[in-house]
């Protein structure tokens, strides 16, 4: 076998992977690319151009303030935009890259994973701007050099190519059933003219055969380190670490065949490529999803297998409608290769009209409207006829194609086509829906009905448009037009509704699943007869103690006396809106179990004329016994602004709320916590948190966060971490509280539940973001020399970034060593030179490193249920320590 001439570049590569089984070095390629100038690119300008603008036009702010409109015009390139980022990048490890503010963001802030305006590319059609090109990342984007990369190959022409995100519409998934991925709406595809050198001749000039290619792979490795999160994988002889690179395989027969023009690209749009699409190389695999086309390209190796890549295999899969997140651990789903996505699959959307675009029946009746959208199809074949209905699919009306596009010499077709049809306004008369649907040269249509799947992608069933008959504000009849989801975090469609939810998505009539997936509804309040008590809002106000609590929930009364000492979030949790309207709270951190378990305590209704109107309380002159003002309140949800924020690893960052004057301390004992609330998605959430400041930080309430994304275990994620991660400098957030059962006073004096206690030595454990409730007690203990009170915290996490506030942590073990002690434990992936635990908590490490049982000695643990539950309390118990003082926050 010849050798493939290795080719200079500054990012190292790994021997190993570049090996056969005879273990000639078959291919070492990191990126290339060249300023060789093609002539030949004119032609494509010429036919496809003159190319948008690459410029971006950054968001100052939230009001969506843009710089100069002098600086924008004179700009050269996207970097003289440079010192004025978009604000949301702002404090990220993309800060340096200039983006477009008019792309929607559909993970927060970071990573950058966006998709622009469907209003846009309907705008510009198609060729897209490559400032608006649709974005998916990972991670951070690396900052890598042009200079130091070359290749002695010659460039091919430019070439258009449309490319596709796997998870293009998946959102209308998530409206069926909730995938493992975020919500991309339709455009999540864009075109770009790419130039670079054909990969068939990188292959040749190393002096790769064709002959004998079957089973061989060509496989491609890009720059990034990423986490994995699913452990080793299943290939023992290359298992996974900590860190993986994004990775994917062609065929070599593939890799090879000219007419499948894949290439290894350095320009778009007549332009170097931009940070965020790969700078500087890429791969472009036309007719491909956008998966496999990997960015910031490092390597190259030609493999006498599929690649063993971790990303290879959990990314880009379409598993059966049955398998679940639980169900797809279980048999190897990952693994098929029948389930893997690479060649694109038919689709077509509607981008004219508009989401609530509005259409003036009495002036247009006598006219025509022109509806239209793209459509696109893979593996090179050509999208032959788009068709529409407004009548339910009785009729299907044929559109005019505007196809841009040449095909290759080999009659390969690599772009999207725009389409269009003038439908006379008289017929929206009645018209329920409009709908599109696209064919390709091999008869494959786009399926009327969606079928769902656990990463949602793929998704292309027919499009489908509500067409509404409303009232402009000025009293005009118009046609409200309504799209069926709206991308990321962006309310809005009608598949958001019950009533847009299909009858069947592949997995059983949906209602009959998704019922037997959720607890039972509560059952209707009890019917309101003459013998039904009726209660004012006064006398509800009048119950207001531990042993006399009532509270009001969508207009019902409860007396919750009796269950307050079951509530498994503690006395406070009701208390704390004991004499009040309890709905928000309650709906936001309630399911339908606790809603049904709330009818047992229902006493009556609430004469709702007897609410009076909420005087606003003068909650800026709260003291507390010192006189110092107190910011938060137990009855009152307050707002709080973003003053700063610094992201600490890949899913954890810091937020520092102001609070309402410099002079304002929490009012937050040590050990309680508190209440954030938000309303995300149209519906009012709220979750318990306990922030690393206490009332020594004057004027600031500081919290540490992680992220927790959708993933296979949590299709939802969580939805407020993934919210207060969204959020902006000068966002507001409400809070409330303080709530909790054990508060630490001083020198080993505390309580729980309100009965006093005392301990000299406090052993305490945490998982993940546990640590914060810990280090609150600890910083307590730590600041008062005074106190003589010992700790020994032993910290959980999987792996070593997710010890959020180590620093603190070890600073404190060097300054206070007689007073604190710390021990680590990872579980997933450590270091060579870790010199703590690993794998999970366990009796020999709690006999090791916390202090023995003792009548002077409580534990105090705060981590996932599952390791508190299995791997602390039982352990604990066995060496001795009573129930009775060890304490969950």
């Amino acid at each position: 076998m010849t050798v493939i001439p290795h080719i200079e570049t500054n990012v190292p590569t790994n021997p190993d992977l570049h090996r056969d089984e005879s273990g000639l070095n078959l291919a070492s390629m990191d990126k290339a690319v060249d300023d060789i100038v093609d002539d030949l690119s004119k032609s494509c300008e010429d036919l496809y151009g003159p190319y948008p603008s690459a410029i971006p036009v950054p968001y100052l702010s939230k009001d969506e303030d843009t710089p100069p409109a002098e600086l924008i015009e004179n700009a050269k390139s996207m970097f003289d935009l440079q010192s004025t980022p978009d604000y949301r990048d702002k404090g990220t490890p993309d800060e340096w890259i200039p983006r477009d503010g008019r792309l929607v963001r559909l993970t927060g802030r970071h990573p950058f994973n966006v998709e622009p305006p469907l209003s846009a590319h309907n705008k510009f059609r198609f060729i897209t701007p490559s400032c608006l090109h649709y974005v998916r990342n990972h991670g951070a984007c690396p900052q890598l050099s042009w200079e130091e990369h070359k290749t002695a190959s010659a460039a091919r022409p430019a070439l258009p190519v449309t490319l596709v995100c796997a998870g293009n519409r998946r959102k209308e998934q998530n409206m069926i059933r909730q995938t493992i991925g975020f919500n991309w709406g339709p455009s999540g595809v864009s075109t770009n003219v790419w130039k670079g050198v054909m990969l068939r001749d990188l292959l040749l000039q190393a002096g790769v055969s064709e002959k004998n290619m079957a089973g061989k792979h060509v496989e491609f490795i890009g720059v990034e380190d990423l986490p994995n999160k699913v452990g080793p994988g299943p290939f023992k002889d290359e298992p996974w670490g900590k860190l993986v690179k994004y990775g994917t395989s062609v065929p070599l027969g593939r890799a090879m065949n000219p007419a499948f023009d894949i290439i290894v690209a350095y320009e778009a749009n007549g332009e170097r490529l931009q940070p965020d699409h790969g700078f500087p190389v890429r791969l472009i695999i036309p007719g491909y999803i956008g998966g496999r086309m990997i960015k910031w390209l490092a390597a190259i190796n030609v493999i006498p297998h599929e690649t063993k890549n971790h990303y290879h295999y959990h990314d880009n899969r379409i598993l059966p409608p049955h398998i679940t997140a639980e169900e797809s651990l279980k048999g190897n789903w990952w693994y098929k290769p029948e389930y893997i996505f690479n060649e694109l699959n038919i689709n077509s959307a509607i981008s004219q009209p508009d989401h609530n675009e509005t259409l003036s029946i009495a002036k247009k009746i006598n006219e025509e409207y022109e509806i239209g959208g793209y459509a696109y199809t893979g593996g090179g074949r050509k999208i032959s006829r788009v068709e529409v209905s407004w009548d339910g699919g009785i009729n299907w009306n044929v559109c005019q194609i505007d196809q841009k596009e040449q095909p290759n010499e080999y009659g390969m077709y690599w772009c999207w086509v725009w389409w269009g049809y003038k439908i006379p306004v008289s017929n929206l008369v009645g018209c329920k829906e409009i709908m599109c649907r696209a064919w390709d040269e091999s008869n494959n249509v786009q399926p009327m009905n969606p079928t769902w799947n656990l990463m949602g992608m793929g998704n292309n069933q027919a499009f489908r448009v509500k067409v509404h008959m409303d009232r402009a504000t000025n009293g005009e009849a118009v046609f409200r037009f309504e799209h069926p989801t709206q991308p990321g975090q962006q309310t809005g469609g009608w598949m958001a509704k019950a009533a847009g939810k299909p009858d069947s998505a592949g997995f059983g009539r949906l209602l009959e699943v998704l019922g037997d997936q959720e607890d039972a509804a509560p059952p209707p309040p009890p019917p309101k007869d003459d013998k039904t008590k009726v209660f004012t809002m006064e006398e509800v106000e009048k119950h207001t103690t531990e042993e006399d609590v009532w509270i009001v929930v969508n207009n019902k009364v409860y007396d919750c006396t009796e269950y307050l000492e079951l509530h498994p979030g503690g006395v406070d949790s009701i208390t704390i809106n004991a004499g009040a309207d309890a709905t928000e709270d309650f709906t936001a951190i309630h399911s339908l179990k606790a809603t049904k378990m709330l009818e047992r305590y229902y006493i009556g209704d609430l004469d709702t004329k007897s609410v009076k109107k909420e005087a606003k309380s003068d909650l800026d002159n709260m003291l507390d016994d010192k006189g110092r003002k107190v910011a938060l309140n137990p009855k009152h949800k307050i707002p709080f602004k973003l003053q700063a924020k610094e992201v600490l690893s890949h899913d954890s960052f810091m937020l520092d709320f102001a609070l309402q004057s410099p002079e304002h301390i929490l009012g937050l004992p040590t050990g309680k916590h508190m209440f954030l609330s938000a309303v995300i998605d149209g519906e009012t959430v709220m979750r318990r948190y306990t922030p690393i400041s206490s009332n020594f930080d004057v004027g600031c309430v500081k919290f540490v966060i992680k992220a927790y994304r959708p993933n296979a275990r949590f299709p939802r994620g969580g939805k407020m971490s993934q919210h207060l991660d969204s959020l902006q400098i000068g966002d507001t957030i409400d809070m409330r509280g303080p709530v909790g059962e054990f508060e630490y006073v001083a020198n080993g004096q505390f309580s729980i539940d309100g009965e006093e206690c005392s301990a000299t030595r406090f052993n305490m454990i945490a998982g993940g973001t546990g640590i914060t409730p810990a280090m609150q007690v600890a910083a307590e203990v730590l600041r008062h020399p005074e106190d003589s009170t010992q700790i020994s915290l032993i910290f959980a996490c999987r792996e070593e970034g997710d010890l959020l506030m180590r620093s603190t942590l070890d600073e404190w073990a060097e300054k206070f060593p007689d007073k604190f002690k710390v021990e680590y434990i990872l579980s997933d992936g450590w270091p060579k030179d870790w010199k703590y635990s690993t794998g999970f908590v366990n009796k020999e490490l709690f006999e090791k490193k916390l202090y023995k049982a003792g009548d002077d000695v409580y534990t105090l643990m705060c981590g996932p249920p599952i390791m508190l539950d299995k791997g602390c309390t039982p352990n604990l118990v066995a060496l001795g320590h009573s129930k009775q003082r060890i304490f969950a926050f």
